[in-house]
């Protein structure tokens, strides 16, 4: 009998997806009947000129059909590379842990993991959140993050725990590392830089939100694991992680006869994957890096992940189809990741992004230092929704708001706080973000089942925010 793939997108969890997408691309469409066009002029680098915006003399139609096609034509428009390059990382990921589940990498692995921390895998458990937090703090990894996504799941389940569990310490992690933003590049970097103020101005405040976020996160996932391993029925995913750990045989102690190999093969391509990701961190954060990191770790994988293979099969033909298989086998996710950036692809081609965008700076003026804060807090949230990366809407809302910050009463340490909070959090809940359908989609759970699991924190996570802001106001920070 055949072995499953590793990654598989389940049809329920597709179907489901597809269909919310679909009702937020409808949503989308109608937003550009109802609101009027208009523009802002933009500078040389393609920042928003304040004070520049002027509603359309001549509306331009955008017929609703082109609603529907709208994953198609977002692959003649400015945000193509960038989901290209995200479907191209999906399929390199698929074919690679393919590889290494079938040659038996995965098996090996956790098997190591689990000698050393059987009898302390609760502090593995708050180490592993701590790391990816980290990463996403100070280098704003996030989507790289699903490159860990498999082994994560697989862990997670072999100490006991579930899929939600596996998930929750990775790119859950990841996505609070990325919003507490310490240093992180894409979102404290590049608004810092539109208010003229250092990445380092304010940071001892945002260490104190990082420490404050990891011991919601690590405390929640820990509550949550030590009730899943008294009683795994209660897990949203029991019965699909009762097929996982049957399919992949976690609990047999038969390990295989070149372990070894194994082992030395896969550590040595994940120390440069990872030495690959510090690498273009830093120079991010210095400056020196321009371009997407993705590719480029894309490469690392598919490079590392293919030589492992043929060392430890001795066959590149059969290294070449379990790579295929497993690339093959998270193809439906394309669809949705085209689908997810079609609804700020439908809002900017119906020409109604900027007009937002005005009715929202037009709510700031004249506001309480508090009231004004948390509208901006709340405008971010809003445009989050349809943008997912930071340095966009870094790119659409800050010359926005350093202008409005002084007349507000506030600091720029404060506003940029409040952008990054309402930037990174979201990332994990909001279905139009495509990171979260990729890690939905490998572990074959549902958009349902997942809000249902992080509705609660997320809730606690915006009270705390908001917390966090108005004693920031209180103090003068």
């Amino acid at each position: 009998m055949e072995r499953p793939e590793l990654i598989n997108i389940s049809k329920k969890s597709f179907i489901s997806v597809v269909a919310i997408l679909l009702v937020l691309m409808i949503f989308a469409g109608v937003m550009t009947l109802l609101i009027p066009q208009g523009s802002y002029a933009r500078d040389a680098g393609g920042g928003i000129i304040p004070d520049s915006f002027i509603y359309a003399a001549d509306p331009v139609s955008y017929p609703f059909w082109r609603w529907f096609i709208a994953p198609v034509t977002i692959l003649f428009s400015t945000d193509a590379l960038n989901v290209i390059m995200i479907s191209l990382f999906l399929l390199i990921l698929g074919g690679t842990f393919s590889l290494m589940d079938k040659t038996g990498g995965i098996r090996v692995m956790i098997q190591k993991l689990i000698d050393k921390f059987q009898t302390k895998k609760y502090v593995l458990l708050r180490l592993v959140i701590l790391v990816f937090m980290m990463f996403g703090a100070f280098f704003g990894i996030f989507e790289e993050s699903v490159a860990l996504l498999p082994i994560m799941i697989m862990l997670s389940l072999s100490l006991g725990w579930d899929t939600m569990t596996g998930i929750g310490m990775c790119l859950l992690a990841a996505g609070f590392g990325f919003a507490s933003g310490i240093t992180n590049p894409f979102s404290v970097g590049i608004a810092s830089e539109f208010a003229g103020i250092s990445v380092l101005s304010g940071v001892w405040y945002r260490l104190i939100v990082f420490v404050i976020m990891y011991l919601l996160l690590s405390t929640f996932l820990v509550i949550y694991a030590k009730r899943i391993e008294k009683n795994p029925s209660l897990s949203p995913t029991f019965k699909e992680d009762e097929k996982k750990t049957k399919d992949f045989d976690l609990l047999s102690d038969q390990m295989p006869k070149n372990a070894g190999l194994i082992f030395k093969s896969y550590t040595t391509m994940f120390a440069v994957v990872l030495l690959v990701i510090i690498l273009t961190g830093v120079l991010e954060l210095t400056g020196l890096l321009s371009i997407s990191a993705i590719p480029i770790i894309a490469i690392a994988f598919l490079v590392g992940g293919l030589i492992s293979g043929v060392l430890i099969t001795k066959n590149l033909k059969q290294t070449g189809k379990m790579f295929l298989g497993g690339a093959l086998s998270v193809a439906p996710a394309v669809l949705l990741i085209f689908m997810a950036a079609s609804v700020k692809h439908i809002i900017e081609s119906g020409m109604i992004m900027d007009t937002i965008l005005y009715y929202l700076a037009n709510l700031l003026s004249g506001k309480s230092p508090i009231v004004g804060l948390l509208l901006i807090y709340a405008l971010v949230l809003l445009i989050e929704f349809a943008i997912g990366s930071s340095s966009a809407k870094a790119f659409l809302v800050m010359p926005l708001l350093v202008p409005l910050v002084p007349l507000i009463g506030i600091s720029n340490e404060l506003a940029i706080l409040a952008f990054v909070f309402g930037d990174g959090y979201t990332n994990v809940i909001f279905p139009t973000n495509g990171v979260l359908l990729i890690g939905l989609s490998i572990a074959s759970i549902s958009y349902p089942k997942w809000f249902k699991f992080t509705i609660l924190l997320q809730l606690a996570t915006l009270a705390v925010t908001v917390l966090m802001l108005v004693i920031g106001v209180w103090i003068g920070y």
